[in-house]
């Protein structure tokens, strides 16, 4: 797939561009020729991954008078600042909802005020809860059952409120499961990279359901074509990203197996509450609206992931260029 040209270079402003998704969104963006300046606390996120082409300013969105000035002269926002830890925001609601809602505003209050109309969205799959239909179109009510979805669907509402009164143009992509390089949130709980990390280093790899869970897993660098193939869009709207198709977790972890030539030593947890049995996209819409599918295969972004795990036990999180190629 080829980038999408959408006529136009622009200013971006990207929140969380220090992070796992974002530092991915960064350099695309920046190889799309935009101009890019990230704006991350670094509670989450690491100078080592941000592309040295970018401008970094450490700051918090809590801090509104930082984050207006900061927004000053720019054309569009990529927000993907967040509080996504599941576990986290089960043990810290109320600090989930000032993060992802609260700050969330503050962000569009510094874009009134400097003028700033268009911002794309990091949202997620978890605002549907238990979907009733697989795959999941994004007409399905959003039911969350974490305050984690819970504070995405209220800041995608919040979103739907500035565009009728303030005509602010919001674009929110839903992610599936996303895997690929450079995923160091600490602490990790996101299945990829603790799997990578225990299989590598031959240590118990821990799954629940018997890994009968069936999931999208969709590689991070098509994740970030999706953010700028939208940038030309206006309206309000939601879109899946997520690859259109379910794999049961075993099936990663075997996959694993036979990239790394190390069998896993698997340690059953048994049964979690609050986890969906099927997660499946249902992608037409973002391919009908910007032609965007998913161009790495399951197989193949796990190889890249490996190879990235394999590096950082050596030299620790780190930026490469090459970790983004889709």
């Amino acid at each position: 797939m080829a980038p999408f040209d959408e006529g136009f270079r622009m200013k971006l402003f990207v929140t969380g561009g220090a992070g796992f998704i974002g530092s991915h969104v960064v350099q695309k963006a920046i190889e799309a020729d935009h101009q890019v300046t990230v704006f991350d606390n670094l509670s989450k996120g690491y100078r080592a991954l941000v592309d040295p082409r970018a401008t970094l300013i450490e700051g918090d969105l809590a801090d509104l008078g930082r984050v207006t000035e900061a927004l000053a002269g720019h054309d569009a926002v990529i927000h993907l600042a967040a509080t996504s830890i599941i576990r986290e925001t089960i043990d810290d609601p109320a600090g989930a909802f000032r993060n992802n809602v609260t700050n969330g505003i503050n962000l569009l209050e510094g874009m009134r005020a400097v003028g700033i109309h268009k911002i794309i969205n990091s949202s997620t799959a978890a605002v549907y809860g238990q979907p009733q239909t697989i795959p999941v179109p994004e007409t399905e009510p959003k039911h969350p059952i974490t305050p984690y979805g819970a504070s995405k669907a209220a800041f995608e509402l919040a979103l739907e409120a500035y565009h009728a009164i303030y005509g602010l143009q919001a674009i929110s992509l839903r992610y599936f499961n996303a895997y690929g390089p450079r995923d160091e949130q600490q602490p990790r709980t996101r299945a990829v990279p603790k799997w990578v990390g225990a299989v590598l280093q031959q240590q118990p790899v821990d799954v629940y359901w018997q890994g009968r869970q069936y999931r999208d897993y969709v590689y991070v660098g098509d994740i970030a074509e999706a953010h700028l193939r939208v940038l030309p869009l206006d309206g309000c709207n939601a879109f899946n990203i997520g690859s259109g198709q379910g794999v049961y977790m075993l099936d990663v972890l075997e996959t694993l197996g036979r990239i790394t030539g190390l069998a896993p030593i698997i340690r059953d947890l048994g049964e979690r509450p609050g986890d969906p049995a099927k997660l499946v996209a249902d992608t037409t819409r973002l391919q009908q609206a910007v032609g965007w599918r998913p161009q790495v295969a399951l197989e193949a972004g796990l190889r890249k992931t490996v190879l990235y795990y394999q590096n950082a036990l050596v030299a620790g999180p780190h930026f490469n260029a090459a970790d983004g190629a889709v």
